[in-house]
């Protein structure tokens, strides 16, 4: 059966490297097996360095995580293991043909996959968190956390991300 469809949403302003730490860190704590993050933004808008922070909360080396550009993917193991997905170079749906689910997407850990734009309409039936990064001025920056799927209801609940930083505002809810 098929549970209904919701929309959450929810827009943060991240000021500096520690604060985005901090999120990246309390987001990843809070994430189940089958957690899939889409992250979105342009070049230089922190979405490997998210990803880091969320691998650091896993028990995961930050300091062995980079953007897996010409690999495609890395796997992480830790406390859940880490699939990071990086398809800036793919150019063409077609392109994924090559790969299994499992190259991919990690159904037992968590899957974080920057420049998902291929990959999104292959995955209708997944519990899915896009995360779309934007640069408002060089240290600072808005996450917009979107999601239709009740498997991330608790991320959206009032306060879960208040505390972490002075420097990590909620801004807006629906």
């Amino acid at each position: 059966m098929d549970l209904p469809l919701e929309n959450f949403h929810l827009k943060l302003k991240i000021e500096g490297l520690e604060a985005t730490d901090r999120f990246g860190k309390k987001l990843g704590s809070l994430l189940r097996p089958g957690s899939i993050l889409l992250l979105e933004g342009e070049m230089g808008a922190g979405k490997t360095t998210l990803a880091k922070s969320i691998c650091s909360a896993l028990e995961i080396n930050p300091e062995i995580v980079n953007s897996p550009t010409y690999t495609f993917a890395h796997l992480y193991p830790g406390k859940l293991n880490v699939s990071h997905v990086d398809l800036f170079r793919i150019e063409r749906s077609e392109e994924l043909d090559d790969f299994d689910r499992e190259d991919l997407i990690c159904d037992e850990g968590i899957t974080l996959v920057e420049w998902p734009t291929f990959l999104e309409n292959l995955l209708n039936h997944d519990p899915v968190l896009k995360l779309k990064f934007n640069i408002i001025e060089t240290d600072c920056r808005s996450i917009m956390m979107i999601s239709n799927h009740p498997f991330y209801r608790p991320l959206f609940e009032e306060g879960i991300f208040s505390g972490i930083s002075s420097n990590c505002t909620v801004v807006e809810t629906p």
